[in-house]
């Protein structure tokens, strides 16, 4: 991994960190520190939607390009389950843990499924 990428990764998790104690009844901290969490999963998961159609595109239609397609579909489906996660913890919308659980597990069910195709494809 890039130097610099890595400093700027450790620099922001670094900042993101709570630094002081919430001692209310409100939870007003914990929301802070879930939301800011949400957002380093959202930027990390960009990221891997990034990478997944850069190398989906360098494929050219090969046996792989199916397998990576679906990967980074399962990536978009995960995003948006952050996003749900983060509407819910920022109360815009009282949508419930439970469906950003299932949007989750069609996500990972999804990256289950690409990395099979990438194995029988592999093997």
């Amino acid at each position: 991994m890039n130097r610099s990428l890595l400093s700027l990764i450790t620099c922001v998790a670094a900042a993101s960190i709570p630094r002081v104690a919430v001692a209310d009844t409100d939870l007003g901290g914990s929301t802070m520190a879930g939301s800011l969490v949400v957002g380093m999963i959202i930027l990390v998961v960009v990221i891997c939607i990034f990478l997944a159609l850069k190398i989906f595109s360098l494929l050219k239609g090969g046996e792989l390009a199916s397998a990576w397609q679906l990967l980074t579909i399962a990536f978009v489906v995960l995003l948006i389950a952050e996003g749900v996660q983060l509407i819910d913890m920022l109360n815009i919308a009282s949508l419930g843990d439970t469906a950003a659980m299932l949007i989750r597990l069609v996500g990972i069910g999804a990256v289950m499924i690409g990395m099979l195709r990438i194995k029988r494809v592999l093997s």
